[in-house]
C-alpha cells in the first residue's frame, strides 16, 4: 500500500504544481486586466475634466464645421493662426498620447474603444490634412503615427452596435 501511496504522490505532486501555477496566472491576467480598465477609466475621466483639453476639442470641432476650413492652413507661422494652432496640437497630442497608451498595452483598447471611437475617428477626419501637411513641412514622416495607426485599426474593425 506504501508503494500505491507513493506512486500516487510521485504522480500527482506535479499535476497539482501544473493546476496551481494556471491558476496564478490566470489571477495575475485578470488583475492585469483590471489594471488596464481601472487605467483607462481614469484616462477618459482625466480627459473630460481636463478644461484646457475641452476648450481645444471644442475649438477644433467649431472650426471643422465652418465652412471652406482646410486645417493644413493652420501650419503656417500667420500670427492670427496661432491660437487655433495651440487648439489643434494640443488635441493631436492627447490623441497620440492615448493611442500609444492603447496600442503598447497600458490602456484597456476594447473599453477605450467602446467610450471613445467616434471622437476618434472624428477628429482624425477633421486632422488628418494638418498631420500630413506638417509631416511634409517638417520632414517628419512619423508625426502623429500611433494616432494614425490606431484610426486604421479601428476603422478596419468598426464598432458594432449593441441593439
Amino acid at each position: 500500500m506504501t508503494e500505491l501511496v507513493q506512486s500516487i504522490i510521485t504522480i500527482g505532486t506535479p499535476i497539482l504544481t501544473a493546476i496551481g501555477v494556471f491558476v496564478a496566472a490566470y489571477g495575475v491576467m485578470r488583475n492585469t486586466e483590471n489594471a488596464k480598465k481601472r487605467a483607462t477609466i481614469d484616462m477618459i475621466m482625466a480627459e473630460r475634466n481636463n478644461v484646457p483639453l475641452q476648450e481645444a476639442i471644442s475649438r477644433v470641432n467649431e472650426m471643422a464645421k465652418t465652412e471652406g476650413c482646410i486645417f493644413a492652413t493652420y501650419m503656417s507661422e500667420k500670427e492670427e493662426h496661432q491660437g487655433d494652432r495651440k487648439h489643434i496640437l494640443k488635441v493631436l497630442n492627447q490623441r497620440e498620447f492615448v493611442s500609444a497608451g492603447v496600442l503598447g498595452g497600458a490602456l484597456h483598447e476594447k473599453m477605450y474603444k467602446d467610450f471613445q471611437y467616434s471622437m476618434l475617428l472624428r477628429d482624425w477626419d477633421n486632422l488628418s490634412g494638418f498631420i500630413l501637411e506638417l509631416r511634409r513641412v517638417r520632414s517628419a514622416p512619423t508625426a502623429f503615427q500611433e494616432f494614425e495607426t490606431l484610426v486604421k485599426k479601428w476603422k478596419k474593425r468598426p464598432l458594432k452596435v449593441k441593439h
